[in-house]
């Protein structure tokens, strides 16, 4: 059973994860299949040992292919290409104290997030650089703030505190796969800088290594004992809904360290929608149709900490041997000896070997030409489920021409909302300023002042035509 404790940033960590001892070496050599004699230094599962400095070597499979520590035994190119890695979701923290004045005007705006009345909730937003972000009407267990766009997630401590960092942020992976870890710090540090005073580095309280790639492995036929980790739990996902069901893995269910191989493809279709990726792994060789596998690993705070990953300069000094440990130390995938009854002597299959030792090859990491810090629905959801309402009317009326569909639309919507006594521009005007907040597209406090200033600028016009007949009558 694990031993659960609360970190600094109010979430749950597995201590048994990683001993006290456990290091990183910068240094680290490539993943291999086994040690020198024959033996890996981990247990099956349970508990990680400390890193273990091993040299390269080779071993036999069952069949008596030669393996080697980078290259599979066949072709390499034809049986793993991989298309991206890195770190693609990053959860910083930031010590420091939560500026008086924004503390009072992160609470106004708070509070007119809550309001009932939708102009007042299309105000809810701050404006810091280059961000325009939507003030949440509720914040979370210990962070009554919360401001969110297309970059960040940051959730605001007001207090001064001990464990609580001021601010604990989400860097959004899209953001990530723009600009890279290091500019979006940078822009993320100097919106957290204008909240309050910042008296330490960004710390790390999560990290996703991930990989991306194609093989033409079956990886349905991976089962159970092929895994050699020292996570306790594991489950095989299907979804037979699809004509190839499988559709991953996850290893170290609910620790504070996991895995994830998964069909990435099929996720973005019906679940997280992010084909920017697409785009990425196309100038790297990928063609629509072709199965892309992710395997990922999710770090949070405690076994980064245990492995010497405090600050984010730790974690980009130490990415590549902190990747050396989790395919070489914490998980293998095994090609199984049914001579061998020690699981920890069976070499590792060729792919998982690829997959070790991708940080030493030679990628070009393409990024995204296009970014906003903007939130947009999708087009289908504009276009395909926005008609809905517009072509319900149309049936409903028996309406089949286009054009006159349109024009009585709106006819009766203006009669509608005449009986609830509003116009329809003003409860357009409402809805729209209600959404830009929403989508960070519209500055709704900064159109609101140059209306004001313009209304300013024609009373004061009118104001001086006025004196000036005035003068010509007397």
């Amino acid at each position: 059973m694990h031993n659960h404790q609360n970190n600094s940033d109010g979430e749950p960590s597995d201590q048994s994860q990683l001993p006290e001892t456990a290091t990183l070496s910068v240094d680290a050599p490539p993943a291999r299949s086994v040690s020198e004699d024959g033996r890996i230094g981990h247990n099956q599962c349970g508990g990680m040992d400390s890193f273990v400095d091993v040299q390269p070597s080779s071993a036999r499979t069952t069949e008596g292919t030669m393996l080697t520590n980078r290259v599979p035994s066949n072709d390499n190119s034809k049986q793993f290409n991989p298309l991206r890695f890195g770190i693609d979701s990053l959860y910083l923290s930031y010590v420091g104290r939560l500026a008086e004045d924004w503390d009072k005007k992160l609470e106004e705006l708070k509070e007119k997030a809550q309001s009932d009345n939708p102009a007042q909730q299309a105000f809810a937003q701050v404006t810091i650089g280059s961000h325009v972000f939507e003030v949440r009407d509720k914040g979370v267990p210990r962070f009554p703030y919360v401001l969110v766009d297309n970059c960040f997630f940051i959730k605001i401590n007001r207090k001064e505190s001990q464990t609580l960092p001021m601010a604990h942020v989400q860097i959004s992976s899209e953001y990530l796969s723009s600009v890279g870890v290091e500019a979006a710090e940078k822009d993320l540090r100097f919106v957290i800088n204008t909240l309050g005073l910042v008296i330490a580095p960004a710390r790390v309280s999560r990290a996703d290594l991930f990989l991306d790639f194609v093989c033409i492995e079956d990886l349905s036929k991976i089962e159970q004992p092929d895994w050699i980790t020292r996570a306790n739990l594991m489950a095989k996902y299907f979804d037979c809904r699809l004509d190839e069901p499988f559709t991953g893995w996850v290893i170290g269910i609910g620790g504070s360290l996991h895995a994830r191989l998964y069909d990435k493809v099929t996720e973005i279709v019906s679940k997280c929608h992010k084909t920017y990726l697409f785009e990425l792994w196309q100038a790297n060789g990928w063609t629509l149709g072709d199965k892309v596998w992710r395997i990922e690993f999710q770090i949070d705070k405690q076994p980064l900490k245990e492995l010497g990953v405090i600050n984010l300069s730790d974690l980009l000094d130490k990415q590549a041997a902190l990747w050396h440990y989790l395919t070489h130390d914490w998980l293998r995938l095994s090609i199984p000896n049914p001579d061998d009854s020690k699981r920890d002597r069976w070499p590792n299959h060729p792919l998982w070997d690829a997959i070790a030792a991708v940080y030493s090859a030679s990628l070009d990491q393409p990024s995204l030409k296009r970014f906003r810090p903007v939130r947009l629905p999708a087009d289908e959801r504009l276009f395909v489920h926005g008609l809905g309402g517009f072509t319900s009317f149309m049936a409903s009326r028996g309406i089949e021409d286009f054009g006159e569909g349109v024009g009585e639309y709106f006819v009766q919507a203006r009669e509608f909302h005449a009986r609830r006594g509003v116009t329809l521009t003003k409860y357009v005007d409402g809805k729209v300023k209600t959404k830009g907040r929403k989508y960070n597209t519209i500055n709704n406090q900064k159109n609101m002042v140059i209306a004001s200033h313009q209304l300013q600028a024609a009373m004061e016009a009118y104001q001086r035509a006025k004196d000036g007949d005035d003068d010509g009558n007397t």
